[in-house]
């Protein structure tokens, strides 16, 4: 096995501490870059059009979700994966340091070039991490065994959920009356975002990537589709979750919606996007206590179990918001609903991602991996659906539409099977390599 070879014993504490700074370190830059509450309000500040702000979400899943399938196939027959990802990396995430110095030198002055700059800097971002994630998938799985990949990933979610706190209340501040005037304000919180990725990036740097072996060629891209049907039609196990994860993904309808449901229906005020960043990132802290145990004890099933009825828990609260039964309660009890994001998000990464991680035969975990991700990036025109919906209804259409999809996935989710069962069956697919001891 590749995770207890001489070399994978050697680098281990290594390799931990590399994945846990850089999980630790991207995880605060998307606190100050969140998609559920800093980017939709900056787009918010710019433009009142609800398909616009919805677009946000949907830029964040469509260009890190549906090129991997494509980027999967390159790497297939790569043996080493470490170069891409730094390569990755280096390239993409120039982008938010020169969107900042387009804010220093121009402000919002230009709004709607502002807007084209700024999705352009999203699309830029993430289309390089699509390539990254896969990369870093490998290099994780070739050099964490599966047992310890909860305990992991559930410690840095922790940590990341502390050091997010302050951040939290640093972006209360920031976009306070007290802070700086807008768009320093924004500025400032898109400057320390970069600070944080850069940080990721360093640690990935440190990363010891362990051998293992890997196809000679790569399918020729007019077989590549029958490879990947192939792949689809026998891991039942594989494509049922899957279709879990796309269902469970119907929640993104609503995400980019619920801070400026706060702030224009439910009145409270912009200095709140802080204590909902602060509340999000407590979920995600919470999840990594949760679900990292949850996950090595059990198998990450249990998480996926746990995670698709919290999403959809999410939408059922927004609708009792909506309905005035709390009254003055609302401010308090909202910040819970973020709480309750954070947490899905924990949950997915070690549920999801490490299913499949865990069911990818050696030297297929870039295809497993870009093939759910591209599937799951379907979903990436919910959010402009979401906004189209709201523009010509309500938000309780918005929200009770989102919850009728999350449950779907809840129930699926409940027949899922335990990959470290005895019984467990998994297929063998064409062109497999065998582990290298």
């Amino acid at each position: 096995m590749t995770h207890s070879s001489p070399r994978a014993i050697r680098y281990f504490r290594r390799n931990w501490l590399a994945f846990f700074g850089d999980y630790l370190f991207f995880g605060v830059g998307l606190t100050f870059a969140s998609g559920s509450t800093t980017l939709p309000a900056f787009v918010a500040s710019l433009t009142g059009n609800t398909v616009i702000i919805g677009a946000v979400s949907s830029v964040l899943t469509g260009v890190w979700l549906l090129p991997q399938i494509f980027a999967a196939n390159y790497l297939t027959d790569k043996p080493r994966k470490y170069p891409f990802m730094m390569a990755g990396e280096l390239i993409g995430r120039a982008s938010f340091p020169l969107f900042v110095i387009w804010l220093l030198v121009t402000g919002v002055r230009y709004k709607t070039l502002t807007l084209v700059f700024f999705f352009a800097m999203l699309v830029f971002f993430w289309s390089f991490d699509a390539f990254v994630a896969l990369a870093w998938s490998d290099l994780f799985g070739k050099a964490i065994a599966p047992e310890k990949r909860g305990r992991l990933m559930g410690l840095a979610q922790a940590a990341t959920g502390i050091l997010s706190i302050p951040a939290g209340i640093g972006i209360r501040y920031l976009l306070s009356s007290q802070g700086p005037a807008y768009p320093a304000n924004y500025t400032i919180i898109f400057a320390l975002a970069s600070v944080g990725f850069w940080g990721s990036m360093v640690c990935c740097g440190m990363i010891v990537e362990m051998p293992e072996a890997t196809p000679e060629t790569r399918p020729a891209w007019r077989d590549y589709l029958p490879h990947l049907t192939q792949l689809w039609s026998r891991d039942r196990a594989f494509s049922r979750v899957t279709i879990i994860r796309l269902l469970t993904g119907v929640g993104a309808m609503s995400t980019a919606f619920y801070v400026v449901y706060a702030i224009e229906s439910l009145h409270l005020p912009t200095s709140a996007i802080g204590l909902f960043a602060t509340a999000n990132t407590l979920g995600v802290a919470l999840a990594g206590f949760i679900f990292g145990t949850l996950a090595d004890r059990h198998g990450p099933q249990s998480v996926i179990r746990v995670s698709t009825w919290l999403a959809f828990s999410v939408p059922v609260l927004a609708l009792v918001i909506n309905s005035g039964v709390l009254g003055g309660a609302v401010s308090w009890v909202y910040p819970v609903l973020y709480i309750l994001l954070g947490l899905i998000d924990g949950g997915a990464f070690m549920g999801f991602w490490n299913y499949v991680l865990e069911i990818a035969p050696p030297g297929h975990r870039p295809t497993y991996m870009g093939l759910t991700n591209t599937i799951v990036g379907l979903t990436v025109l919910l959010p402009i659906f979401g906004g189209f919906l709201l523009g010509r209804t309500s938000y309780m259409m918005l929200f009770a539409l989102t919850a009728i999809g999350t449950l779907a996935g809840a129930l699926l989710g409940a027949s899922l099977p335990n990959p470290r069962a005895a019984d467990f069956q998994r297929p063998m697919l064409d062109g497999e390599v065998p582990e290298r001891e």
